[in-house]
């Protein structure tokens, strides 16, 4: 897949946020490379260091971009050791960042044409630092990809089977059992789980459906399809209830309130489904 300079876009993610100016650096070096190239920032408010819920947003959203963009991804605990430094074709998109799992839901939901390390000092900058391979690693690596640089060019290639996936993005079924774990947290303090709405068809309709925290013995079978979904005009109630989230997944939300400080839960905590 070749790209159009005057068309390619790069659409970067990371946990920097924007109090520094690390964000910035990152789009100067790319814009140096490819001027041409439109950036649009997906989020930079990622958890610090939280690689699962870095997976999730970047799952939840990249198939709503145009085919071709590159997704330069920098949630990188790792930076500086040996973890790999990489870039995919995966899909009808291109992703660049650390393997450490932050690309999991991608690989599970696509179509899977190449993977490659980056390794050629041609397409890093002179100097790298072993902190901010964000700037002199995958800016450089995403803004010739957008150029149309081949895969190949930049390292040898990585078999797919040896690709980090994160464990705690998949769920188990074990008869009317399913047992998975809350892997985002959003903005409102809604609780997002690793269970798809389509591992669920009678989310709404099976009188049985309850969802429990083994961590603290909280049980939820309260079941709203939106927000305000109640027959109370009670705007200060905090029940918990399911609820099926946009990114396709089985959440946990209290209407005007925060269902992780209400249920005292957060990333990577334990759930289990029944149906």
């Amino acid at each position: 897949m070749q790209h159009s300079t005057s068309q390619s876009i790069i659409a970067l993610m990371t946990d920097f946020g924007l109090g520094d100016g690390d964000v910035g650096v990152m789009k100067g070096v790319m814009l140096s490379i490819a001027p041409a190239v439109h950036l649009i920032d997906l989020t930079h408010d990622v958890a610090p260091q939280n690689v699962l819920s870095g997976a999730w947003i970047l799952g939840a959203s990249y198939r709503y971009f145009p085919e071709g963009t590159v997704f330069t991804c920098v949630v990188d605990p790792g930076v500086g050791s040996t973890r790999r430094a990489i870039a995919l074709h995966v899909g009808k998109w291109f992703f660049v960042g650390p393997d450490n799992g932050l690309f999991s839901f991608v690989l599970a939901e696509q179509p899977f044409h190449e993977a490659v390390r980056l390794t050629n000092p041609m397409y890093q900058l002179p100097q790298v630092s072993s902190t901010f391979h964000g700037r002199d690693i995958f800016a450089p690596a995403a803004a010739h990809i957008a150029r149309g640089v081949s895969l190949a060019e930049f390292g040898p290639c990585v078999d797919p089977a040896d690709l980090i996936r994160l464990e705690q993005t998949h769920f188990e079924r074990q008869g009317e059992l399913i047992k998975a774990s809350i892997i985002h947290v959003d903005n409102f303090g809604n609780l997002i789980t690793s269970i798809p709405l389509s591992a669920v068809p009678d989310l709404f309709s099976s009188p049985a459906i309850q969802l429990s925290f083994p961590a603290n013995n909280a049980v939820i079978t309260e079941r709203r399809r939106f927000f305000a979904d109640t027959d109370t005009h009670d705007m200060t109630e905090v029940r918990p209830f399911i609820y099926g989230d946009s990114s396709g997944y089985v959440g946990v939300a209290v209407r005007n309130g925060n269902a992780s400080r209400t249920l005292g839960v957060g990333y990577g905590i334990a759930i289990t489904l029944t149906q």
